[in-house]
């Protein structure tokens, strides 16, 4: 296991660091610089919802250095603590999902802006998912079970990325997403050709690529203007 890992993932966890940043940056103003000041609007369920999605990113950081550093029972008793925190996270994103329906339906929005405004997380919660599940069904191809696990964090990008851009850039909602989209699969694109180069299975990646495109392209037609 550690001599798959070291021939091309004993470093994927530097990798996640960046997106520690992005998820710190895009959530700054609404969240973390509110700190210890935060408004009514953030409730347990919200400090709940950032705990347990910063505790995922952490373990993609520190699980390949775990392999790398040849802590191979540290690496599985955190791969063993996924199996609780994989739940808690589903949990969070449907419970951010009902306090959002609440607070939509406060204001008076109609049915259509609702389930809008819920596809992004909603797929997020789906795709997050069935990344996680693909990977827990090759747990012992580590080569597959690394790769799926690496695509897990790419779904956070999403929502992290489009609030940076709008928050800091006041860039539209839609154009802001478009970066996104092509951030995310420019990631894919890479990982696929630099496993095809190296002869690797790339097929968790090309996978992968195929899912976000389709939910990628709800996001444009939703939000096209």
């Amino acid at each position: 296991m550690n001599e798959i890992i070291e021939k091309g993932y004993k470093n994927a966890g530097y990798f996640f660091i960046p997106l520690f940043a992005i998820v710190i940056f895009g959530f700054f103003k609404t969240y973390f610089g509110l700190f210890p000041h935060f408004n009514e609007h953030t409730t347990t369920i919200v400090h709940f919802h950032a705990f347990v999605l910063l505790l995922w990113i952490i373990l993609l950081i520190i699980q390949p250095l775990l392999i790398r550093y040849k802590k191979l029972s540290a690496h599985r008793f955190f791969g063993r603590f996924t199996y609780v925190l994989v739940p808690l996270i589903i949990f969070s994103f449907i419970a951010m999902m009902n306090k959002q329906i609440g607070e939509e339906q406060a204001q008076k929005m109609t049915m259509w802006p609702i389930i809008k405004s819920l596809y992004m997380p909603f797929t997020d919660t789906l795709l997050f998912s069935t990344f996680y599940i693909l990977a827990i069904k090759y747990k012992r191809k580590v080569a597959l079970h690394a790769r799926y696990m690496i695509v897990t964090g790419l779904v956070f990008i999403d929502a992290s990325l489009i609030r940076s851009l709008g928050i800091w850039f006041h860039v539209d909602f839609f154009y802001a997403a478009l970066v996104s989209i092509a951030f995310v699969d420019l990631i894919l694109i890479i990982l696929i050709y630099n496993d095809k180069l190296k002869g690797r299975n790339f097929k968790p990646f090309l996978i992968s690529l195929t899912l976000f495109l389709v939910i990628q392209t709800g996001i444009v037609i939703l939000n096209y203007h």
